[in-house]
């Protein structure tokens, strides 16, 4: 159970967060890409491409399936709101993770 303190404390991050350009961007991105059904699917395919290259093992990254995934991620970020999306999703996760990292090194976990 959180004390008081640390509900405030969270609620102070979580407030400055949502305040940064990152959240900003992400935001608008995301709402852009809601609202456009082919640019959704796109984005979802993207994902998709994203989450079979992370689970190629290692010694078979340079196999011509992981080439040919890389090629469709790549005709598909060419999209400009594909694009646009992805880096503001990248850039707000990054953003995040510096978050959360600062949070772990100040507590010596």
């Amino acid at each position: 159970m959180l004390s008081e303190k640390a509900i405030k404390a969270v609620n102070s991050v979580t407030e400055a967060i949502k305040e940064s350009q990152e959240y900003k961007d992400f935001e608008k991105e995301k709402k852009l890409v809601k609202d456009n059904p082919r640019t959704r699917d796109l984005v979802e395919k993207v994902k998709n491409i994203q989450l079979r290259l992370m689970n190629i093992p290692e010694d078979e990254r340079n196999s011509d399936y992981a080439e040919s995934l890389l090629n469709e991620y790549e005709e598909i970020t060419e999209n400009t709101a594909v694009y646009d999306y992805s880096r503001a999703e990248s850039l707000y996760v990054t953003m995040l993770q510096e978050v959360l990292g600062s949070i772990v090194e100040s507590v010596d976990l």
